[in-house]
């Protein structure tokens, strides 16, 4: 039997030859079946390993997958889809980049997807990440931009203490909020109100003044315009009128009318001329 302690040696010696023809492989291979076998490069996955009569066989990603590195994987991963925007297409050698529009916030750490910001403008938001196998999720909370004793200034972005009325000898016609400060102003003296009454009453009377004097001179002018159509538009004959809607009946009549009439006239004429005649 051969000893136990040769054995042993043997055994050592296997072991640190199989490594050493491991680690003479280079950064860009991999051992296989004793082999070092080239990796397949960026934009490329593993068709067929190496043989002793040929190297590596790779092929290309189609559209829609990627490999952005050195492998050696019978396939290339997915590109992943965007759900609102993307900030850099899908290409062989690298994975799309995705992006929320403004108002929405990313769920995730690749930005795959996205959700309403909720949060007011007086508030920040605070994120909290879940791990979630190979993706981290996003859970996200509003918290006050500001302490309580502070108002969120809009155009400047920040923080701004409220004014205190009181302490520059004003009174506070409105409290501060998360976006505004306070609003002070100076207290009316002794019959400042009746003064303030006074010129609104007189601003008043005078509004209404102002008003009737308009509305005067309004039908002043209206009564010149009627009464100039007047004068140049007189109307028409009465006689003529009237005759125009008479009947051929009533038109005979009122000339039999006129006729007897002039008739009467030279008779009365004539009998006056007889008489007057010695």
């Amino acid at each position: 039997m051969i000893p136990l302690k040769l054995s042993l040696a043997a055994i050592c010696m296997l072991n640190i030859w199989t490594f050493g023809y491991a680690t003479s492989c280079g950064e860009l291979q991999l051992l296989i079946n004793g082999r070092c076998c080239e990796k397949c490069r960026t934009g490329e996955y593993l068709k067929e390993f190496c043989t002793e009569n040929k190297q590596t066989v790779c092929s290309p990603c189609k559209d829609g997958f990627f490999s952005d590195k050195f492998n050696t994987f019978d396939r290339c991963e997915e590109c992943q889809s965007c759900q609102q925007e993307y900030s850099e297409n899908c290409t062989r050698t690298t994975n799309a980049k995705c992006l929320c529009r403004s108002g929405f916030l990313c769920s995730n750490n690749v930005c795959s997807t996205c959700e309403e910001n909720k949060c007011a403008i007086w508030e920040k938001v605070k994120k909290t990440e879940i791990p979630y196998g190979e993706i981290t999720k996003y859970s996200y909370q509003c918290e006050s931009a500001c302490p309580h004793d502070k108002y969120y200034d809009v155009k400047e972005d920040t923080c701004k203490p409220f004014t205190q009325c009181s302490a520059l000898g004003l009174s506070e016609l409105l409290r501060g909020n998360k976006t505004h400060d306070s609003v002070c102003y100076i207290p009316a003296q002794s019959g400042g109100g009746l003064v303030h009454v006074m010129l609104g009453m007189g601003f008043i009377l005078l509004s209404v003044a102002l008003l009737v004097l308009l509305s005067h001179a309004c039908i002043k002018n209206l009564y010149k315009k009627k009464t100039y159509k007047a004068n140049n538009n007189p109307t028409a004959d009465n006689t003529n009128h009237c005759d125009i809607h008479l009947s051929k009946e009533e038109s005979r009549l009122q000339f039999i009318i006129q006729d007897e009439s002039k008739d009467s006239s030279s008779f009365g004429e004539v009998h006056l001329a007889q008489i007057a005649i010695p």
